[in-house]
């Protein structure tokens, strides 16, 4: 069995090596196919790193009302770190709020001389779990929170939430179509550039089935064939891929690249479908059901 396995992986190779220009050709096709996927998967990534940065600014605020004396603002610091989607809770108080408020200002902040007196509350402010920042944890939270003792209001941008929510879940729809097109658009192109392959080696083939070898014995090297130039053109399809990343900061400075192991899985994910695509390209010729 071990030594079989061994002679389709070095009957591959040596086609490999046998048809230099047409395998070149075939990975050249391949790298332009899997680099419209590449450039889809970082598009992917960079949005997903977006969404993950604005729902770590997510918290909220819950305001006091006046008359809270500061044994009730301690009892009430209590229980909201109680929450089990609170992960930590700061008092601010109504001065510390001036001074923030000042300091957005800017220039305009002569503009707070006027007042007689500092209008803001004092107030939490609230730092939610990561797993519990989204719209239905927020809200279930402000819900249990607003009917407690001496709180006065409490915000968190609900209506912002409520928009993010549904841009989310337009955006995870999309990005799904979208993705299992170009996966379609790879395979397809992929599976013809391996018939290119098949197709020269047709009479290879037919003397093969003459002799009574299986469809099994002769579809494994097509296999391993396919997926090793799969492996060489998402190869090359990284690296101009990186070279399109590093052009493009000068527009988007904020444009990541792949760690090592997204793009481990890019190049194995690119494996499975030359080989897929190799699968597909021989079975018609073997007129496999």
């Amino acid at each position: 069995m071990l030594r079989r396995i061994f002679y389709i992986i070095d009957e591959a190779l040596l086609t490999v090596k046998r048809h230099k220009g047409l395998t070149s050709i075939s990975i050249v096709i391949m790298s332009l196919s899997l680099l419209m996927l590449a450039v889809f998967l970082l598009a992917t990534d960079n949005v997903l790193k977006l969404v993950s940065e604005a729902q770590n600014e997510m918290k909220m605020y819950v305001y006091l009302d006046d008359g809270v004396s500061q044994t009730q603002a301690q009892d009430l610091y209590q229980k909201i770190l109680q929450e089990p989607e609170v992960s930590e809770v700061q008092f601010v108080s109504k001065d510390e709020a001036m001074e923030d408020f000042r300091q957005q200002l800017g220039d305009d902040s002569d503009l707070l001389g006027t007042l007689r007196a500092n209008p803001l509350p004092n107030s939490f402010l609230v730092t939610p779990r990561e797993e519990s920042k989204t719209r239905d944890a927020m809200v279930s939270l402000a819900e249990r929170i607003q009917p407690l003792p001496g709180v006065e209001e409490v915000r968190y941008g609900r209506e912002f939430l409520d928009r993010f929510a549904k841009v989310l879940k337009a955006l995870y729809f999309v990005n799904g179509v979208v993705g299992f097109i170009v996966i379609l658009s790879a395979l397809f192109i992929i599976s013809n550039a391996v018939r290119l392959t098949v197709i020269s080696r047709r009479k290879t083939i037919e003397i093969l089935k003459l002799v009574g070898a299986t469809n099994g014995y002769i579809l494994a090297p097509f296999i391993i064939e396919g997926a090793f130039q799969a492996g060489v053109a998402a190869v090359l399809s990284l690296g101009l891929l990186w070279c399109v990343a590093v052009l493009s900061r000068n527009v988007i400075p904020d444009i990541t690249f792949f760690s090592t192991q997204k793009a481990a899985v890019y190049l194995l994910t690119c494996v499975v479908i030359g080989s897929i695509g190799s699968g597909l390209a021989l079975r018609r010729m073997l007129k496999m059901r």
